[in-house]
């Protein structure tokens, strides 16, 4: 599993809030969670808090979780507050808590095995209230198969300077699977540290993930189309 989201955290805090438009995505959620009528809900992937902290603050009864203590740390430093718990999304059960689950960030793609993408949407089905919502984001296997390419990003900040060089590799041995190695580069009071790191990322089809669902007692709603992503509202 990738250092960025545990030796990194911190990196991640900062870099993520430059590449994440998280008032937009903010928006995008409360606008459906309202007109559904969803006060109490639970955030998949909930990262360092940066939509928490939007969802705290609009008055929503929210529940945050993730893997990587590292990241619910500064979750919890964001908010002023612990609603948040560590744990793996292929083993969540909460009996049906919740009007609404999200899994944001596109959290699905670290689920590369077809059994972990089935005990994820299972769980999230028991966590549901009954006619209760499901939002998730995904990484859309066409979008990133036909444009397979590396990438550099660059970020600057008061007293740091972080680059990142990307390189993506072709491995579908789990599905639209691929590996990501990812060189950090951290300059930082004259001094230079550099990290390297590697995650296995997954990619869906529509009618792949649309299967999925199905198979886990979900109905589509509605499937919203970006370049390279897709995002699901299903029931």
């Amino acid at each position: 599993m990738t250092q960025l989201y545990s030796t990194l955290a911190n990196i991640y805090h900062e870099m993520y809030q430059h590449i994440f438009d998280y008032d937009k995505e903010f928006d995008f959620y409360d606008a459906v969670l309202k007109r559904n009528n969803c006060h109490k809900i639970l955030e998949i992937g909930c990262g360092t808090g940066m939509l928490a902290k939007r969802f705290i603050k609009t008055g929503y009864d929210y529940l945050g979780l993730d893997l990587f203590r590292e990241m619910l740390d500064i979750a919890r430093s964001e908010v002023n507050s612990d609603r948040f718990i560590q744990c793996d999304m292929r083993e969540i059960s909460f009996n049906k808590q919740f009007d609404a689950v999200l899994i944001t960030g596109r959290s699905l793609a670290y689920v590369t095995e077809n059994q972990g993408i089935l005990d994820t949407l299972n769980g999230v089905h028991k966590s549901l209230k009954d006619g209760g919502l499901f939002i998730f984001d995904v990484f859309e296997a066409t979008g990133i198969f036909d444009n397979f390419n590396d990438f550099e990003q660059a970020f600057e900040f008061d007293d740091r300077k972080i680059k990142r060089i990307s390189k993506l590799k072709m491995n579908l041995s789990t599905g639209w699977t691929y590996n990501w190695y990812a060189k950090y580069i951290i300059e930082q009071n004259g001094k230079i540290t550099e990290y390297d790191d590697i995650t296995t990322l997954r990619a869906f089809t529509k009618d792949e993930i649309s299967l999925f669902l199905k198979l886990t007692g979900f109905k589509i709603r509605e499937i919203i189309e970006a370049p390279k992503t897709f995002t699901i509202i299903a029931e």
